[in-house]
C-alpha cells in the first residue's frame, strides 16, 4: 500500500536534487512570473495500478497565484513512444510573454535523446519542435526568439528554435550557463565537483572567448547531496546570483545564496537557510527581472486521503531588497482537484448609479469548492469582503476608479485577480452624462413607479446576488410590482436607448 508514497518520495527527491542541473523552476517573461515544473499528485489503486502526475505551475504576483497550466501522465511513456509526449521536466521562459521551452530526456533505441516543445499561450499547448540524439542543454537569452543548443558544439536560433546557426565548439564543462542583458553575453559556473574550488565564466560571445573569476569558498563549497552549485542573473547588467550547499555539524547542511554587483568579483550572502538533514525537502532560488527581488521556493509532500495518496505542496517566500526584506510568503496546496478550483471572476461588470456611486456586478466562478468571500480592491487597494456577487460603491469622489474582484475558496485556494473595469466620476453626471430617473416610493412596499424624461424601454431589479429578480419591457413611465420580493436592498436597473442607469431601492 506504500508503493506510491515511496514512489512519489524518489521521485520528490529526484525533483529537488536536479533543480541545478536541468532547472525546473524559471523566471517569467514579467517581473513576478514564475514557472514550476514537477510532481503534482499520486494515488494508490487497489487494483494494481499508480497514478502519478507531472505539471506545469505559473506563478505570479510574486508566488501569491498560482495556476496549473498543463498536467500529464507520469507513466504514460510505458505505452506510448518515447518523446511522443511533453513531460514537465526542464522549462525555460523567453522574454515574448507567453512563450515557454520544455526540454526532455529520455531513452530511445538504446540512445540518450533529447526533445524540445515550444508554447505560445503560457504553458497550456504544446509544439514538438526537435529531437536530437545524444544530452542536449538549452539556454533562453534575454532576447525575443533567441535560444541557444549545447551539445558537441554550440547553435543559436533567432527564430524560437525553428532554425539554428552553428557559432562554435564549446568543450567547457559549465554547471550551469545563464544568459546576461546582451546578445552572446553569458555567466557559467563551473568546478571540481564535489568540493570546491568553483569558478566563475564571463562571456560576451558564447564561450568562444571568456573570463574567469575564481569564487571564494565562503560564497560557493560545492555538491551536497546532489546538489551542485549554480548561477543566476540579476535584474541589472553586471548583476549575478550563486547558490550552494555548504557542510555543517552532525551530518547537516545550509543552503545559501550570494550576490555581486560587479560580475561576480565580489560578492556578499544575501539569503542562509536553516540546518537541514538530507532527508529534509530544500529549498531553491530564482531572481526576478525586477532588480532586488528574488524567491526562495521549498517543497513538501502532504499525505491525502479518499483516495489515499499524496499531493504537492510549494510555498514561495518572496524577498526584495537584495533579501533584506521578506515580503510574504505565499503556500499553494496543490491537492487532485486543484485545477477544477481558484476559477477567477471573468465577467465583472460596472453601473454608475447617481453621480456619486458604483455598482458592481459579477457571476460566482465555476468550481469545485464553495467560494469563502469576494475580496473587492479600488484602484489597487483593498476595499472590503463580501460573501454576495453584487457591491454598492458610494459616496465617491470626482475621479477615475479602477476595479478588480478576487475570489478566495475553501481549502485556501485564492484565484487570479477578475478583469479589471474603470469608471469616472464627474460633476454633473446624471445630467450631462447619462439618462437620469426615478423611483417612487422609496422605501416601498407593494410597487415603485418609474418615470424619465428620456425614453426607455426595460426595467430589471436586482438583488445583491446579483440575479435579476424582476425584468420588464416597457413603453414610457412604468409602474413595476415588487410585493413578492423579500425586504431588502436591490437595485434598479433602467435601459436607455443610450445606455443604462442604475438606483438602490429599499423593499420594506
Amino acid at each position: 500500500m506504500r508503493k506510491i508514497l515511496l514512489f512519489l518520495s524518489v521521485l520528490m527527491f529526484i525533483i529537488n536534487i536536479s533543480f541545478a542541473q536541468s532547472r525546473q523552476i524559471t523566471r517569467g517573461a514579467e517581473p513576478g512570473e514564475l514557472y514550476i515544473t514537477g510532481a503534482w499528485y499520486g494515488i494508490y489503486n487497489p487494483i494494481g495500478y499508480d497514478t502519478l502526475r507531472m505539471a506545469i505551475y505559473r506563478l505570479t504576483e510574486n508566488g501569491k497565484k498560482l495556476t496549473i497550466q498543463y498536467d500529464a501522465d507520469f507513466f504514460a511513456f510505458m505505452y506510448t513512444p518515447p518523446g511522443s509526449i511533453m513531460q514537465p521536466y526542464h522549462i525555460l521562459a523567453d522574454v515574448t510573454p507567453g512563450v515557454l521551452y520544455s526540454v526532455n530526456y529520455y531513452h530511445k533505441n538504446n540512445y540518450e535523446h533529447t526533445s524540445l516543445w515550444i508554447s505560445f499561450d503560457y504553458g497550456k499547448n504544446w509544439i514538438f519542435r526537435e529531437e536530437n540524439i545524444g544530452s542536449k542543454d538549452y539556454y533562453v537569452a534575454n532576447f525575443a526568439g533567441l535560444i541557444y543548443r549545447r551539445g558537441e558544439g554550440g547553435d543559436r536560433s533567432n527564430d524560437f528554435a525553428n532554425l539554428w546557426n552553428l557559432l562554435h565548439n564549446l568543450n567547457i564543462p559549465l554547471t550551469y550557463i545563464e544568459s546576461l542583458h546582451d546578445t552572446d553575453k553569458h555567466i557559467g559556473i563551473a568546478g571540481s565537483p564535489p568540493y570546491y574550488p568553483y569558478t566563475l565564466f564571463y562571456t560576451n560571445n558564447f564561450f568562444q572567448t571568456y573570463t574567469e573569476n575564481l569564487i571564494d569558498k565562503e560564497f560557493v563549497f560545492g555538491q551536497i547531496w546532489g546538489i551542485f552549485p549554480d548561477v543566476y542573473r540579476g535584474g541589472k547588467e553586471g548583476e549575478v546570483y550563486v547558490s550552494s550547499m555548504f557542510p555543517e555539524e552532525n551530518y547537516k547542511a545550509t543552503y545559501k545564496v550570494s550576490f555581486s554587483a560587479d560580475t561576480g568579483h565580489t560578492f556578499r550572502h544575501v539569503y542562509v537557510s536553516e540546518k537541514l538533514d538530507k532527508v529534509d525537502a530544500k529549498p531553491f532560488f530564482m531572481s526576478d527581472r525586477e532588480p532586488g527581488v528574488f524567491y526562495i521556493i521549498k517543497t513538501e509532500q502532504v499525505e491525502d486521503f479518499n483516495p489515499w495518496g499524496e499531493y504537492y505542496k510549494i510555498c514561495i517566500e518572496y524577498y526584495r531588497d537584495y533579501g533584506e526584506t521578506l515580503v510574504a510568503t505565499y503556500c499553494h496546496d496543490l491537492h487532485k482537484n486543484y485545477s477544477k478550483t481558484c476559477e477567477p471572476i471573468n465577467d465583472l461588470a460596472a453601473e454608475k448609479c447617481g453621480n456619486n456611486c458604483v455598482l458592481l456586478t459579477w457571476s460566482e466562478p465555476e468550481s469545485s469548492l464553495p467560494v469563502i468571500e469576494y475580496q473587492i480592491y479600488r484602484n489597487e487597494e483593498f476595499l472590503t469582503s463580501i460573501t454576495t456577487t453584487s457591491f454598492l460603491d458610494e459616496n465617491l469622489e470626482v475621479g477615475e476608479y479602477e476595479y478588480y474582484v478576487v475570489a478566495h475558496f475553501e481549502m485556501g485556494c485564492v484565484a487570479d485577480s477578475s478583469n479589471h473595469v474603470k469608471v469616472e466620476i464627474e460633476v454633473g453626471i446624471d445630467e450631462y452624462l447619462q439618462p437620469n430617473f426615478s423611483i417612487v416610493p422609496n422605501p416601498a412596499a407593494n410597487q415603485i413607479i418609474i418615470s424619465s424624461a428620456s425614453p426607455f424601454h426595460t426595467v430589471e431589479v436586482i438583488n445583491f446576488l446579483g440575479q435579476t429578480m424582476v425584468s420588464e419591457t416597457v413603453e414610457g413611465n412604468s409602474t413595476v410590482n415588487i410585493s413578492n420580493l423579500n425586504n431588502g436592498i436591490y437595485f434598479v436597473r433602467v435601459v436607455f436607448e443610450s445606455g443604462s442607469s442604475v438606483r438602490k431601492l429599499v423593499k420594506q
